[in-house]
């Protein structure tokens, strides 16, 4: 190596190549500052073992973290590919969906990212709890933290459940929830999430063929947007004017009172449709222009991205599609039967709620009625037919 001369009269021998990321300590040993403070990595003798050694530990000292090295055990990446793989079997046999699974993956690897992929999980303790917290907390708002929360709680949680460590993680006690006040505040601060008639009317209006039907679906029957994703031809009869199609999130059947103007949209989308690019979509309603699905596999899901361009051209803000589920709920209530719209909406009853439980049916009549309360106050007084 080429050598240089110190202040002292020591040789300090130049960096192996251009890239090597640190440098020359007059200590004698390799050295990089981070964080306004130096840290060595080894003598000079040996520039490969501290590589190694600063590679290992810069994870930790960028985050402000005292370093742990690694050591042989569990570390956060092979907890997470542990669990990502069991969620993999779940989408493989239907029972998780695409987009369910993306964000189970986008948030193990922000815990890698955060935390460092090579930590030991048995290292782990409340302060690193308390600092990924922190760093969630400036990346989401309340609502979409807890939610994020929760899911690193049954990440760290699977791993005692499938005996990859004996004993639980200790999150601490800051590692919780938003407060039920916190989220009230927000949602207050936010006004109300739902659509007015006119602008419903006004949307519907600028809609393409595929997004006239997915709004009328989610104002009609309260139909998300992985509803819509999923949606099978089979599931509309057309003929009797009903949808009979079980919730996607979380399995609950639903039987749906179609109003004229969705069959007719249902009737226009089909006899526009396209073949599929993949056969294994054969059997979905919803077709794009391009052949593909509406099948969500990422952040941003085409039916939102297909949305927000017919709510500019609307001149439509402040809104997203699943406010229309809370327009359907805020006004479907009018009709005074919450058994009835609960049933619409798909959701999962409440533990100790003995009146799910015993309740064997909602009548058709009961769910005509619902939607012809929706339906008049978006169109007029005529009834569903």
């Amino acid at each position: 190596m080429r050598k240089s001369t110190t202040s002292g009269g020591g040789a300090k021998p130049a960096k192996p190549h251009p890239d090597f990321p640190l440098f020359p300590h007059a200590a004698g040993v390799w050295a990089k500052k981070i964080r306004g403070k130096l840290h060595y990595f080894g003598p000079w003798s040996d520039p490969a073992a501290a590589l190694e050694k600063y590679l290992d530990e810069k994870d930790d000292l960028l985050a402000g973290r005292t370093p742990r090295g690694r050591r042989g055990g569990l570390t956060i990446k092979g907890l997470g590919d542990h669990f990502l793989t069991h969620k993999q079997d779940l989408l493989d046999s239907g029972e998780l969906a695409p987009r369910t699974f993306a964000r189970y993956r986008a948030t193990c690897q922000f815990v890698a990212d955060v935390l460092g992929k090579d930590r030991l999980v048995e290292d782990l303790r409340p302060e690193d709890f308390q600092f990924l917290r922190a760093r969630m907390a400036k990346r989401w708002g309340p609502v979409a933290l807890g939610n994020e929360i929760q899911i690193v709680r049954s990440l760290f949680r699977y791993g005692v459940e499938a005996e990859l460590r004996e004993k639980a993680v200790r999150f601490g006690p800051a590692f919780k929830k938003p407060s039920a006040k916190t989220l009230r505040m927000t949602r207050a601060a936010a006004g109300p999430q739902m659509f007015t008639r006119e602008e419903i009317l006004r949307v519907l209006d600028c809609s393409t063929v595929n997004m006239r039907a997915m709004l009328l679906l989610g104002i009609n029957g309260a139909l998300g947007n992985t509803d819509l994703g999923l949606l099978p031809i089979d599931a509309v009869d057309i003929a009797a004017g009903w949808l009979d199609y079980a919730r996607s999130k979380t399995g609950v059947p639903r039987k749906i009172k179609l109003w004229k103007e969705t069959i007719g949209a249902i009737q226009a989308v089909l006899a526009a449709r396209r073949l599929p690019n993949d056969p294994a979509d054969n059997g979905l309603l919803f077709i794009g222009r391009h052949g593909q699905s509406y099948v969500g596999h990422h952040k941003g899901y085409r039916v939102t991205s297909e949305l927000n361009r017919v709510l500019a051209k609307a001149k439509v803000t402040g809104r997203n599609f699943y406010d229309l589920r809370r327009t359907f709920q805020t006004i479907a209530e009018e009709a005074h039967d919450l058994a009835a719209v609960q049933s619409i909406m798909g959701h999962a009853p409440a533990a100790g709620d003995m009146s799910a439980v015993y309740r064997q049916r909602v009548s058709d009549d009961r769910l005509k009625a619902v939607a012809d309360c929706v339906r008049r106050w978006l169109f007029g007084s005529e009834k569903t037919k």
